[in-house]
């Protein structure tokens, strides 16, 4: 006749706990009954976290259990009574072995085997660790062998055999099992079932309408729906055992976290309209996700058509604002280019002032008084000239380099027909004249002071030095005279260099990326030197 085997499971012992080989209270303990009617006979104790206890209602067995019990080649050798045991977490199980003491250690011996690899972690071994007095007095139990704590990875599970040396028998087995498991949300109340959750939440026992684990794949709430609860099947969790995250439109709305509750449910209060995914997981497997999808409705002030109206309205009115703004800014342009216009204007008459070409006329009518008929002629010639060019070029924004060095070349040869002093014109050779533009009319003016109060009363004594020189990408246009020299507060009086600096603030808001400086300081001999910087030119 065959007997079956059977895997008892054993019961649990919790004493108080003080810190040993283990924290005793910290741990839920599995031992065969007989140990409790005889305190001295053989037989091991599994000690594994308390926090597993909640889980044993989910999951109790494992597969592993129920294979090895119809393998005969595995219970032929192995008592009848095993001491069987599922746990959840990372932590190791520890096992003890009751009546056994330092003065029969020596007859026993363990092994630690790995199922259903059958991978060896502990070969069979002697007894040399035995309870210390804190642990023998928080557990309440004599002196006994310790085997150590041990753990595999999850799905697999571990065989603890004792055996007898002197007769090559194994008096004692227990197995413990790592078993996956995984959130399942069974029910789901909102605030108009929140009564059938109270009742169910004061009375579990009694019957529930709604089967477990039926319900719409997608549940869809109104607005005003403040309460969400999830229930899961049965357990009695800490808040720490349970984490929980929400999703919101594809975003992270709120992050994993505990539970806020001692209880098997997770309950979510005042949320925005929106798409969610709530995910569930248990603290000690959180690789294992439970996940289910809803939607909240809007308000009506929170729909799509409301919102397309609104956005509508909002454009219009931001549309109404940019056209008063463009046209400010329109009006503000196109006075900035008025006075620009007159500007300009201001300085083609105080380049071609009256006093100008009256005393040009006197010069030519010296040279014909004095027979000079060949010299009257060219300088008649080249002020016609002078007068044409500038009206001409006083028609762009900017010329050339060249033709502004071809004017002012002119313009110097007639003044030095008048006084008869000296001039030079230096180029930086790094310069491309004929590239490189200049604002119109710019440098004449200063030109025309450095000879009008710097050379006009030294004749042939004068000297003036145009040196046009590039720093980095900054041009630096330099006039120099060996004149008797002013100060720059006198200097501002005069018409020319007025309308220059009124110009270079009028242009300098037109092209803020390019600035103009005028600056006006003493020669280091004598005379005066004007520098005028067009920064970031080239």
């Amino acid at each position: 006749m065959q007997k079956t085997a059977l895997f008892i499971i054993a019961g649990v012992l919790t004493l108080s706990s003080v810190k040993a080989q283990i924290n005793w209270g910290d741990y839920s303990h599995s031992y065969p009954d007989k140990l409790q009617k005889h305190p001295s006979v053989l037989g091991l104790i599994l000690a594994i976290r308390k926090e597993n206890n909640s889980f044993w209602q989910i999951r109790d067995k494992s597969n592993h259990f129920h294979t090895l019990a119809k393998d005969s080649s595995f219970r032929r050798f192995r008592p009848k009574e095993i001491l069987a045991r599922t746990t959840f977490d990372t932590a190791c199980a520890h096992f003890f072995l009751h009546g056994v003491g330092p003065q029969n250690a020596h007859l026993y011996q363990f092994r630690v085997m790995e199922y259903p690899s059958k991978r060896i972690q502990v070969p069979w071994h002697g007894i040399t660790r035995f309870t210390d007095s804190t642990l023998i007095h928080s557990s309440g139990l004599p002196k006994m062998a310790y085997l150590g704590g041990y753990k595999t990875s999850l799905g697999k599970m571990l065989i603890i055999d004792v055996r007898r040396v002197d007769v090559n028998q194994i008096v004692a087995t227990s197995l413990i099992a790592w078993e996956s498991i995984k959130p399942e949300i069974t029910s789901i109340y909102t605030s108009e079932t929140m009564d059938k959750f109270l009742q169910r939440l004061q009375s579990p026992w009694m019957p529930y309408d709604q089967s477990v684990g039926h319900f719409s794949p997608v549940l869809t709430v109104p607005a005003t729906n403040t309460n969400l609860i999830f229930s899961l099947q049965n357990g009695t969790f800490t808040k720490k055992q349970i984490q929980y995250e929400l999703i919101r439109n594809g975003r992270v709305y709120t992050p994993w976290r505990y539970n806020a509750y001692d209880n098997s449910f997770v309950w979510i209060k005042d949320y925005p309209p929106g798409s969610y995914t709530m995910r569930i997981r248990y603290s000690v497997q959180p690789q294992h996700i439970a996940q289910y999808r809803f939607e909240v409705a809007p308000l009506w002030y929170q729909t799509n058509w409301f919102r397309l109206l609104a956005g509508m309205l909002v454009a219009g009115l931001v549309g109404l604002l940019f056209l008063l703004i463009r046209q400010r800014l329109k009006t503000q342009q196109e006075q900035f280019n008025k006075t620009k216009l007159q500007l300009e204007l201001k300085a083609i008459y105080a380049q071609l002032n009256p006093h100008f070409v009256f005393n040009a006329l006197s010069s030519i009518q010296g040279l014909i008084n004095k027979q000079d008929i060949k010299g009257a002629n060219s300088y008649l010639s080249d002020f016609a000239r002078l007068m044409r060019q500038s009206l001409q070029q006083s028609q762009k924004d900017e010329i050339a380099l060249y033709e502004e060095i071809q004017t002012l070349d002119r313009y110097l040869k007639l003044e030095q027909l008048r006084f008869g002093f000296g001039y030079t014109i230096q180029v930086d050779s790094t310069i491309n004249v004929y590239e490189t533009s200049v604002p119109i009319l710019l440098l004449q003016p200063l030109v025309e002071n450095a000879v009008k109060h710097g050379v006009a009363l030294l004749g042939e004594k004068g000297s003036i030095n145009l040196a046009i020189n590039q720093s980095n990408n900054s041009m630096i246009v330099s006039v120099t005279d060996n004149g008797n020299g002013f100060k720059e507060d006198k200097a501002t009086s005069g018409l020319g260099l007025k309308l220059t600096r009124d110009r270079i603030n009028l242009l300098n808001k037109f092209h803020s990326e390019s600035q103009i400086t005028l600056a006006i300081r003493n020669a280091v001999s004598s005379g005066t030197q004007i520098i005028l910087t067009f920064s970031q030119w080239f």
